[in-house]
């Protein structure tokens, strides 16, 4: 056996996954890497991050899901330094198709990949570029905050986080694109989510979206926010931006404060444009609720960019049931994901 690092040479990174000193760091909602493993024996070694301040709750703790020819075999919550995972174990090689995700959202801790163990024979490529590449923008949606808890009570849970399950990982398969997440629960533009109609300044997500996101944890002692993001590391046809959930939680206290949020909303949307010169921009909204949305239209009115748009998802009413905390269900999810993907073949 021999230990292979994965990087960009054999593994094709999944949205703003890092590879520094030979060790994948899967940071945001959805990264990860995907590869082609040609041979006998393949495992895996995972842990949390070195420098991982989840304040030892396993609340914090990354989930992770390792699939092999598209079949779930590890689908957890990391909590050790070094977990190994066997993938691949025949007598004859064999030739699969290996995807590593992290399921859970950046804030609160970070996964490692430190390296593959395969036999000597073995070979590892990356799977081929997909034609279309989408990036998401967005919050506790796009995450899939409390998918996999179906207890409207719970409180945030990085274990009942499934970004595979977002309406976003559900739209990029059923247009076979290569995707990128950037959200944040609980963010906004001009405030965070708020219970009391106090400005939540600390969850703001444009500020952010120019690095590698945010994480109180480290890589290296370098915080993520502080490493830039190389964007011509992936170049989006489309950018679909969902926020405005949570500011609507501090405008209905402050009724004044739409006319901020249009434009702020305004403001991101120039610094989207200028990051994905050549992207259709879709401002989307509804999942949850409707009410910045004539804001948010207004604000692509005095755009006047063609080619940016506005689209309104089928807002849930609990027909089909509701993950952790209110949050949308897997088969809600599953519906936006429907209605995204078809719209977005309509504009292509």
């Amino acid at each position: 056996m021999k230990a292979i690092p994965l990087d960009k040479s054999n593994v094709k990174l999944l949205g703003r996954a890092l590879v520094r000193d030979d060790i994948l760091r899967l940071t945001l909602s959805g990264t990860g890497c995907e590869f082609v493993f040609t041979g006998c024996r393949l495992t895996l070694t995972v842990g949390v991050d070195a420098d991982c301040h989840n304040d030892g709750k396993r609340c914090n703790m990354p989930r992770i899901a390792v699939l092999c020819d598209g079949r779930i075999i590890v689908k957890k919550v990391v909590e050790e330094r070094a977990e190994r995972f066997d993938v691949v174990s025949s007598d004859a090689p064999e030739t699969h198709t290996v995807r590593i995700v992290k399921l859970s959202e950046g804030a609160f801790s970070l996964a490692e990949v430190s390296h593959a163990e395969v036999d000597d024979g073995a070979v590892i490529a990356p799977t081929a570029e997909k034609p279309l590449k989408i990036e998401f923008i967005g919050d506790s949606i796009t995450c899939g905050y409390g998918v996999d808890d179906s207890n409207m009570q719970s409180e945030f849970s990085c274990e009942a986080e499934n970004a595979m399950k977002s309406y976003a990982c559900v739209a990029a398969e059923l247009l076979v694109a290569d995707y990128s997440l950037f959200s944040y629960s609980g963010y906004g533009l001009i405030s965070g989510y708020s219970a009391d109609g106090e400005r939540n300044t600390r969850e703001i997500l444009p500020r952010r979206y120019e690095s590698c996101g945010f994480s109180y944890s480290s890589v290296d002692g370098t915080k993520l926010q502080d490493i830039p993001w190389d964007f011509s590391a992936f170049v989006p046809n489309v950018v679909v931006l969902n926020l405005g959930t949570n500011d609507n939680s501090f405008c209905t206290f402050h009724n004044e404060a739409y006319r901020e949020f249009e434009d702020e909303y305004l403001s991101f949307l120039r610094v989207i444009r200028r990051c994905n010169p050549n992207a259709h921009i879709i401002c989307s909204l509804g999942i949850m609720l409707t009410e910045p949305l004539p804001y948010i239209e207004n604000a692509v009115r005095r755009l006047g960019d063609d080619r940016v748009s506005v689209f309104r998802y089928t807002t849930q009413d609990g027909l089909l049931g509701f993950g952790s905390n209110w949050h949308p269900s897997e088969d809600t999810h599953r519906r936006a994901g429907e209605e995204l993907a078809a719209y977005v073949r309509s504009i292509l």
